[in-house]
């Protein structure tokens, strides 16, 4: 009974944003007005308007629905900001956080590092599974470590592999601008920060939506 009544849940995953303010406004005018929210991670770095970003998130999580998973980046940013992580912090900069940080003009108001502090590194359903990164194949789920869901690429990406939920995911930006669907997993990171689009995924009808800046 709880996979029938999945059926009829309406999810919409959204892709990694970095920042690219436009393209998340452009693509929330498109979606269900249904439903929950499921954003992959990644809000921030590399884009140029990581705050505008999260201000729009943290309005919508007063309006509708949603889930927050937590990507690489926002990892990376809470173990320089709130953990005082000094080698996090240089891997941070290298990777886009002194885009942000001069985006916010050096300090994160308190409001965005608590939203950061609040995102989960999973999201399970019935049916699906949510993850920014990826899951190790013959680990489940729920027993995959943490940084396996906000960092992994390899042997997940290879692998046919099924973990009993389809796997939507990002982490990996694809190198032609469209979904990467597979038997047991679906990626949306179409590389909105390099030229891409920014993607959605409607979820049960697997339906994709997709702006450009």
């Amino acid at each position: 009974m709880a996979a029938a009544e999945e059926r009829d849940e309406c999810y919409i995953a959204i892709g990694d944003i970095h920042g690219m303010a436009g393209h998340l406004d452009a693509l929330l005018a498109q979606v269900p007005t249904g439903g929950t929210l499921v954003f992959l991670g990644d809000y921030i770095d590399r884009g140029p308007q990581a705050p505008d970003v999260l201000t729009r998130l943290l309005a919508l999580e007063a309006e509708r629905p949603c889930v927050f998973l937590r990507g690489n980046h926002e990892a990376l940013a809470l173990a320089s900001l709130v953990d005082g992580d000094a080698e996090m912090e240089r891997v941070w900069l290298r990777n886009g956080g002194t885009t942000t940080l001069k985006s916010y003009r050096w300090t994160l108001p308190e409001a965005h590092v608590a939203f950061l502090q609040r995102t989960r590194t999973i999201f399970l359903t019935p049916l699906y599974c949510f993850v920014h990164a990826g899951l190790r194949p013959g680990v489940s789920p729920e027993a995959t470590p943490d940084h396996d869901r906000l960092w992994l690429r390899e042997p997940f990406l290879s692998a046919d592999y099924d973990w009993g939920r389809l796997v939507i995911h990002g982490h990996t930006p694809t190198t032609d601008g469209q979904p990467d669907v597979r038997p047991h997993r679906i990626n949306i990171d179409t590389g909105a920060v390099y030229g891409g689009p920014l993607t959605a995924l409607v979820l049960p009808e697997r339906r994709f939506l997709s702006v450009r800046g």
